[in-house]
């Protein structure tokens, strides 16, 4: 089936944002959740460009019902206007999009332990819980999402290219007890690194090479999505860079986890942390630095298996 052989969008734009700027919180929230799921099935006309500021606005509001639901229902669907809606980028970078999304996640996070989460950009069911660990959650991963979106955008790299605040929320949650949110912060560096020198210049500046080595030291030998974006990314903005590869050595356990990802077997992993680890090598100083970090590695698995 091509394209032009799929229905068209049921939802007209025009009853979209009727819904979305509803003063009933519960049906702005399901035609959010709604859109973001048929979002994912049928492509999204380009009229829907004029929705943004309707979605961002429903983000902020407040009382009468309008809260973490409605808030994690809007930022699902502002991330499926701006990964399916061309020029979407635009109308909400203008809009500060990025800063209403950071701020909306970390109060969410302060927030403490919650309920039950309705509605994930990535398409999780709505039975992931918020909170868990570092009490961190749904909002917090669909503004990961948003950002990680217009990292491959050109309005929304402008952006990032000088929002330390957006770029800082990204890199201090690469080491996440919460898997997913690790993942997506490591896409958010790994997409900005990924379109040039000064964006990987950009990424080592706001303290990403530490934040990608956290990631690899506390998911590598648990969860092969974020060790293998941790490794990316690590390529990317260490790859013959003396000063970023003494900082990934300094990390604790990334030395171990790079060694165990060499070893893991993993074409992709293995032959990224190989080069990564021959590069290192090449350098008598970061040599011997990595080595003691390994010995160190093992005196404290022996401290702790004799306690």
């Amino acid at each position: 089936m091509g394209i032009h052989d799929l229905p068209p969008f049921p939802i007209p734009v025009d009853k979209f944002i009727e819904e979305v700027e509803s003063d009933n919180a519960s049906t702005a929230a399901q035609c959010c959740a709604a859109f973001a799921t048929l979002a994912t099935k049928v492509p999204v006309p380009r009229d829907f460009r004029g929705a943004c500021r309707s979605v961002m606005g429903l983000v902020e509001r407040t009382g009468n019902g309008f809260g973490r639901a409605t808030k994690e229902s809007a930022s699902a669907a502002m991330a499926a206007l701006l990964a399916c809606v061309p020029g979407a980028d635009k109308h909400m970078v203008q809009r500060g999009v990025v800063g209403k999304l950071v701020a909306i996640a970390v109060a969410d996070e302060e927030d403490g332990e919650g309920d039950e989460t309705p509605a994930a950009a990535d398409g999780t069911s709505g039975t992931t819980r918020r909170g868990g660990v570092n009490g961190m959650g749904t909002l917090t991963l669909n503004a990961l999402e948003c950002i990680r979106i217009l990292a491959a955008s050109e309005h929304g790299v402008s952006e990032l290219m000088k929002n330390d605040e957006a770029m800082h929320f990204a890199t201090r949650r690469c080491d996440s007890g919460d898997a997913r949110i690790a993942e997506c912060a490591c896409d958010v560096l790994c997409a900005l690194a990924s379109r040039g020198v000064a964006h990987r210049t950009r990424v080592k500046d706001v303290g990403g090479v530490g934040a990608l080595a956290r990631a690899l030291a506390s998911h590598g030998g648990a969860n092969e999505e974020v060790a293998l974006r941790a490794l990316l990314g690590l390529a990317m903005t260490c790859a013959q860079d003396a000063e970023a590869q003494a900082e990934l050595v300094r990390v604790d356990g990334a030395v171990p986890a790079l060694l165990a990802a060499q070893r893991s077997g993993g074409d992709a992993a293995g032959g990224i942390s190989k080069d990564l680890w021959g590069s290192i090598g090449k350098n008598p100083t970061l040599k011997m630095a990595a080595m003691e970090a390994l010995r160190a590695d093992v005196e404290r698995a022996r401290l702790v298996e004799s306690a």
